[in-house]
């Protein structure tokens, strides 16, 4: 395992620093008459992308905003890898697959695979550990026999079961290979919309509350881990009909303190923090209204991928009229729950994730838009190539903030460093 780490007497002492971020009182405590809003706290963020933006806090703060609840102005954040550095689906993913966390019977796990399997062979580089063609349908026909190998031995315990007790069982370490080598050659070529879809329906057999359970868990768990790359291998005791696989995976979570602090922030200003995510709604939620991580947003302004429900259980389809949040999804959110309602459009737009490049464009009269410094599907590097463009403009549409993936925090710069490498990158 490669890893770069943020050790973890500094993840406990950013953790506790965020215990003691400044609290700040919502908008509708604030009376500009009595004292006017703090300004963003400096930390880490690029000098001219917080300079920049804090001028245009000061240039929209409402002055009634404590009595306008239902007008306020509003701005769009993406959650993953932009109020956090990480993804919250990939990491209950990851989690899931190591506590074999599944509900499902082997039939219904079956239909998760419905609509993303074909026979054809996988193209170079997702082949077998000897250099073999394999289909999503042989492979998706392996993962069902290592799921009713597990189920066979596990389904009579308490879920999540004990990771160090799995990590040593064949099935265990093949189905979880298998299933992030499915989800990697899913982004491959069906691309990142359709693989976040199947992401989220693997919930699907949980309770809402079993899922937060979970969901809590995994947090926990990632942000006490070093932020790096694993390799997961079948073994060859489990070779299947498709062949063993290898799958070599991206992991880490960080708090992000710099947008804690932006939260609260606008807040004293009347504008209200709305998140928009492609990850799944209240496992993004129990994050995201957490004091304990330091967020504390209010639960309405979330905005995510959502299921429906069935007695309470989680089924693995999607919402009935909902709209799944990724790309032209997400301006539909956002236009029904706020532009139709507050009359107007979202103030600024800070996105991090892939899925955002439609909420981009659908917005031109937005008139500042915040990106983070790192690797996206080309639909997103467009819009980052033109925050680089516009590095030097005294009025930029689009600003730059960059981070470092070696050890989960922003840098002081539009450049960022890049998991693995030395060296500040722009996009």
């Amino acid at each position: 395992m490669t890893k770069y780490s943020l050790s973890r007497r500094s993840l406990l002492s950013a953790a506790g620093a965020a215990l003691l971020w400044p609290v700040r009182s919502h908008a509708q405590d604030f009376n500009p008459d009595i004292i006017q809003p703090a300004e963003l706290e400096t930390l880490k963020w690029a000098p001219r992308t917080r300079t920049i933006i804090q001028k245009f806090l000061e240039q929209h703060q409402q002055q009634s905003a404590f009595d306008r609840v239902g007008a306020r102005p509003y701005i769009v954040v993406d959650w993953d890898n932009t109020a956090i550095v990480g993804n919250v689906q990939l990491t209950l993913f990851y989690y899931m697959l190591e506590h074999f966390s599944f509900l499902l019977p082997a039939y219904s796990f079956r239909t998760l695979f419905s609509g993303h399997i074909s026979g054809e062979a996988l193209p170079a580089p997702f082949l077998t550990t000897d250099k073999k063609p394999l289909s999503l349908q042989a492979l998706s026909e392996d993962l069902l026999e290592d799921y009713q190998t597990l189920l066979a031995q596990y389904s009579h315990r308490p879920h999540p079961l004990p990771r160090n007790e799995l990590v040593q069982n064949p099935a265990l370490q093949a189905f979880r290979a298998r299933m992030a080598f499915f989800h990697q050659a899913l982004i491959a070529t069906q691309g990142e919309e359709s693989a976040q879809r199947w992401l989220v329906s693997l919930a699907a057999g949980q309770t809402h509350a079993s899922i937060l359970a979970i969901s809590r868990a995994a947090y926990e768990r990632e942000l006490g881990q070093s932020i790096g790359t694993e390799t997961w291998n079948c073994p060859q005791s489990r070779p299947g009909k498709a062949g063993t696989v290898s799958v070599t995976l991206s992991q880490g979570l960080r708090l992000t303190p710099e947008m804690a602090d932006f939260f609260q922030i606008i807040q004293e200003y009347g504008i209200d923090p709305v998140i928009c995510t492609s990850s799944f709604e209240e496992s993004t939620a129990a994050f995201a209204t957490s004091t304990e991580y330091g967020y504390n947003l209010p639960r309405a302004l979330i905005l995510g991928a959502r299921l429906s429900s069935k007695k309470s259980v989680l089924q693995p389809s999607a919402a009935p009229g909902y709209p799944f949040p990724y790309d032209d999804g997400k301006v539909t959110l956002i236009r029904t729950h706020f532009v139709e309602k507050r009359k107007k459009n979202p103030l600024m737009i800070i996105a991090g994730e892939d899925g955002s490049a439609a909420l981009l464009k659908a917005f031109p009269d937005t008139p500042l838009c915040c990106l983070i410094n790192r690797r996206q599907t080309p639909s997103m590097q467009v819009f980052l190539k033109k925050a680089v463009a516009e590095l030097k403009t005294n009025s930029p549409h689009f600003l730059l903030q960059g981070r470092d993936e070696n050890t989960g925090e922003w840098r002081p710069s539009a450049a960022s460093l890049y998991l693995g490498e030395t060296t500040p990158s722009l996009p």
